[in-house]
């Protein structure tokens, strides 16, 4: 500023050599500045004021110069303010305070402020020189994203409602049809057993039709109930032995010719890993080439902290256009003569996938069928941390 004394100007050290700034071009490039600078006396009155505080608050220097900085402050900010100048008058730089001021017809100016004390060529702190930047984009910005996260928080809000609903109805529509799917299906069973000599070859086709569509009603309830139970509980956090848990799929799911390699433990649940191993076995073997033994691997490791489980087979393998469809709840892609099942062992997959923050998915195996992965939390000390 023009106002400082000589020996307030900037000086920079370079390699080798001191070279001071000249008052005159510092002035120049204080009058240049695209923030607002001025500067007052301990009185508070304005010294200096450039082209970029005429411009920030619309009042030229002529105007300024004289004035009492008080006349740029909001009546609310005034004892901030305040307290900043004392704090500067004492010797300490204020830095990126945020405030208000105001321009002549009462608008309010957000700003950021950097105030610091000026001395004389005895060191005296003998006024303060003000840095002041226009803050409004800044402030619309932190606004937008304010009302942004309000937004997200409330579509969060009404998805954990949405879902919590659909958590419940799932399970109360699976547990209250049980009870009337065996009623229905225990009468239909005396109707045969009593009436079966009035019953003709048509009459007994239809009681076999109605028995077993409420078995296969029943396994669907049965299913459902359990998809359910995924849905409403939280994921473990407990470091399961893979190994031990897939020789029990193993065992659950009839198999013989499976290969379990040296899987990585996992931080679940037991029953998610049981479910999601038995599951991803039993469709290995279940979907097998006709006429041929199948052989299943299942192999896992650790990728940058987490677990990737694989299920491997050489069976009739999926078309690519269908490999997002199948972990579809009750989704099907072969009529129930051929496969038997329900279709909802690979939507449980993809739920506990998905509760423990990670994936499901399909592609083709080097055995020639599917591989089927999962990818699963490891427990802490697999992930470098405490």
């Amino acid at each position: 500023m023009s106002t400082l004394p000589a020996q307030q100007s900037a000086a920079h050290l370079l390699p080798g050599r001191q070279v001071h700034t000249d008052p005159g071009l510092m002035a120049q490039i204080v009058a240049a500045a695209a923030d607002a600078i001025f500067s007052e006396d301990l009185d508070g009155r304005i010294t200096s004021w450039n082209a970029g505080a005429e411009r920030l608050y619309g009042r030229p220097a002529r105007e300024m110069l004289g004035k009492d900085t008080e006349t740029l402050l909001p009546e609310e900010t005034a004892e901030q303010l305040g307290n900043v100048h004392a704090l500067a008058l004492s010797g300490e730089r204020v830095e990126h305070f945020d405030t208000w001021h105001l321009r002549p017809d009462g608008t309010r100016v957000p700003i950021s402020l950097t105030v610091s004390p000026l001395r004389d060529a005895s060191g005296a702190v003998a006024g303060l020189a003000t840095i002041a930047k226009d803050v409004t984009e800044r402030l619309q910005h932190s606004a937008a994203l304010e009302e942004a996260h309000r937004t997200l928080e409330k579509q969060h809000v009404a998805l954990r409602r949405s879902n919590r609903d659909l958590e419940q109805f799932a399970y109360v529509a699976s547990h209250d049809l049980a009870e009337p799917l065996r009623v229905m299906t225990g009468f239909v069973q005396l109707l045969e057993k009593r009436y079966a000599d009035v019953l003709d070859e048509r009459g007994r086709r239809y009681v076999f039709h109605v028995v077993d569509g409420a078995a296969r009603m029943r396994i669907l309830i049965g299913d459902l109930l359990e998809y359910s139970r995924f849905l409403r509980s939280e994921p473990g956090s407990e470091a399961v032995d893979t190994n031990a848990v897939a020789r029990r799929a193993v065992a659950s799911a009839d198999a013989a010719d499976v290969e379990i390699g040296d899987l990585p433990a996992v931080w679940c649940d037991e029953a998610a890993v049981f479910a999601v191993l038995q599951n991803l076995i039993s469709n290995a073997v279940k979907f097998h080439r006709p006429d041929l033994t199948s052989h299943v691997k299942v192999a896992g490791e650790v990728i940058d902290g987490v677990v990737q489980l694989s299920v491997d087979d050489d069976g009739i393998g999926i078309e690519e256009e269908y490999r997002e469809r199948v972990f579809g709840m009750f989704s099907r892609l072969h009529v129930r003569e051929e496969y038997a099942g329900t279709g909802i062992g690979l939507a449980i997959v993809q739920q506990v996938a998905e509760r423990s923050d990670g994936r499901a998915w399909v592609e083709t195996s080097p055995l020639g069928g599917c591989r089927f992965c999962i990818t699963l939390p490891a427990p802490p000390k697999s992930r470098g941390t405490a």
